[in-house]
């Protein structure tokens, strides 16, 4: 077992224990620290700028990249639900979803208003 390194911002009195895995917050799954990550610690760590690292790092972990104020993955998601609502088909090769042969109609959404749904989709930018 490793023990955990130490990086030190002496000009902005900041310092960094970098073990060799991390428990991630958001999903409580535990990760090893990458060769780049703990490459981009010793290089700001060196220049003068970890605390800059650290907090440029926190605003993406929580205001992930938006597109026109809405986030990326929302809009990933709208558009592949878009995608499978209008070929009335869903898709049970959860491992190659969009290459998949075996496809059945979904049978919960014959009542759904497709036309108000579109203009939901749409104004999320789907």
């Amino acid at each position: 077992m490793l023990m955990s390194k130490i990086y030190t911002d002496y000009v902005n009195k900041t310092a960094i224990s970098v073990p060799e895995t991390y428990i991630d917050v958001k999903t409580g799954e535990s990760h090893t620290v990458s060769s780049k990550v703990q490459e981009q610690i010793e290089y700001h760590s060196q220049n003068s700028t970890l605390i800059h690292l650290l907090f440029s790092a926190l605003t993406t972990y929580l205001h992930p990249r938006t597109i026109n104020g809405e986030t990326e993955e929302i809009l990933f998601e709208l558009s592949e639900i878009k995608k499978v609502l209008q070929q009335g088909t869903y898709i049970q090769n959860h491992s190659n979803p969009l290459k998949s042969t075996h496809q059945k109609p979904i049978e919960s959404l014959k009542g759904l208003d497709l036309k108000e749904l579109e203009e939901i989709l749409d104004a999320f930018g789907g």
